[in-house]
């Protein structure tokens, strides 16, 4: 495989790993979402969505659970630190490309941290801001020759 088409990691991105490893941690430990959170300042259905991967959780929610459960906090904040340099990154930690590409410019530590590389998403957040620009301009235009659509005069009767 030549060096510009690299293939992409078939292992777990590091928010995927981050929330296997909760949920392997919570099932170990035998507590419900209600018990960790009645043990934590989060609510039950935070930790569901963080335990599940639904949503990232935040440092100190790790580190709690860590506390809580009795698991190594020292894996899941590096877990965590990974994770997050993804998100920093602007890389969705889970996604993944349609098809292998050579990686995005980027921070160098995000494709040797696990990251997986998507390129589509820059194009989602451009498209409604071209958009946008686009009918700015327009009606710039209109306003500054005086080419206004005209409208029939509205009588009151």
């Amino acid at each position: 495989m030549d060096r510009h088409h690299a293939p992409y990691t078939t292992s777990p991105a590091p928010a995927e790993e981050l929330a296997r490893e909760l949920r392997s941690l919570k099932s170990e430990s035998g507590l419900t979402y209600a018990r960790i959170s009645e043990r934590t300042h989060y609510a039950k259905s935070s930790w569901e969505r963080w335990v599940n991967g639904k949503q990232f959780p935040p440092r100190d929610a790790v580190e709690s659970i860590a506390s809580v459960c009795a698991g190594d906090a020292d894996r899941l904040l590096d877990l965590w630190r990974r994770a997050d340099g993804c998100r920093a990154a602007g890389t969705p930690a889970g996604a993944l490309p349609d098809t292998a590409v050579s990686p995005a410019p980027g921070p160098a530590g995000a494709a040797r941290s696990g990251c997986r590389q998507h390129h589509g998403h820059r194009t989602g957040l451009l498209r409604p801001l071209v958009a946008l620009v686009l009918m700015l301009a327009a009606g710039l235009v209109l306003a500054v020759t005086g080419r206004w659509p005209s409208r029939p005069d509205r009588t009151v009767g």
